[in-house]
């Protein structure tokens, strides 16, 4: 486990403070991070997104923010925080589905650590 998140902290990951959120319980961490990284709001963000549903894409991505924020993934975190914000004022952003593909492959990297 401790590999695990030493290589989280090497992509940029702020794990010190998210293991803060969770009471220093790293088990618990991974378990959390395990199931953000199969739910269904990366699919449900792609669907919004393709189809240009502003509002639809603004709450998935919001919720996606806050659970990169709680787990203190910053790199996936600071991607959704631009495309949030754009969301945020009716806008649909012209390069979101590179963004999202981003969020994908930051998503697909922690995933083979895991």
């Amino acid at each position: 486990m401790a590999t695990l998140l030493n290589e989280l902290r090497a992509m940029g990951c702020n794990i010190d403070e998210a293991l803060e959120r969770f009471l220093d319980n790293e088990q618990f961490y991974v378990e959390c991070l395990e199931k953000f990284l199969d739910d269904a709001v990366f699919t449900h963000l792609e669907t919004s997104l393709s189809n240009s549903k502003v509002e639809e894409s603004f709450q998935n991505a919001h919720n996606l923010k806050g659970v990169c924020a709680n787990l203190g993934l910053t790199p996936m975190y600071t991607i959704i925080y631009d495309m949030v914000e754009d969301l945020r004022v009716g806008k649909m952003p012209e390069n979101a589905m590179d963004r999202f593909h981003q969020i994908q492959k930051l998503r697909d990297e922690i995933k083979q650590l895991l």
